[in-house]
């Protein structure tokens, strides 16, 4: 890539021009999709479809819907798509970290506990070293696999509780 064409992506990355005419077209269409597979298209995007569209592990993806679903009706409208992914996507480091922030203050107290962090930490997939050296993916996923029993997943908790000590 020349240093022209780095320059003009960077540009186009840093102003509102791609925000408004790359991020906010493509955002629109994904609300629509998600719209149209909801219980209830008038009210917006259910939870079951944007935990489906997300993926995300553990209890994130309900995080996330919690915190963008603003209104407290269990349903994501365009204004609350759009915004959440505006500030995942399109945002501050400070907005973001505002955002993470939210998703781990499960209370809503403006405080973080021990408490929110093991809820976080205990729903995520955990990653075993193989001998080899390589990494092997923790058996909470998706997709599951990984560790082998349950009380490698309950020593793998008692391990991030000692961490957080």
């Amino acid at each position: 890539m020349e240093n022209d064409d780095k320059l003009e992506f960077v540009e186009l990355q840093t102003n509102e021009d791609f925000k408004t005419k790359i991020c906010l077209p493509y955002f629109k269409d994904i609300f629509k999709d998600l719209q149209s597979r909801s219980d209830n298209p008038d009210k917006g995007i259910n939870k079951v479809s944007w935990l489906d569209y997300a993926q995300l592990p553990g209890v994130l993806g309900e995080r996330f819907f919690s915190v963008m679903d603003t209104s407290k009706n269990g349903y994501l409208d365009q204004r609350e798509f759009l915004t959440g992914l505006f500030r995942l996507y399109c945002s501050t480091f400070d907005e973001k970290t505002e955002l993470v922030f939210e998703m781990y203050d499960f209370d809503g107290d403006g405080y973080i506990t021990k408490n929110d962090i093991s809820t976080i930490l205990s729903s995520l997939p955990v990653i075993n070293f193989n001998r080899s050296g390589g990494n092997v993916e923790g058996k909470f996923t998706q997709e599951g696999g990984g560790l082998d029993n349950f009380m490698q997943r309950v020593e793998t908790m008692d391990e991030m509780s000692k961490i957080l000590d």
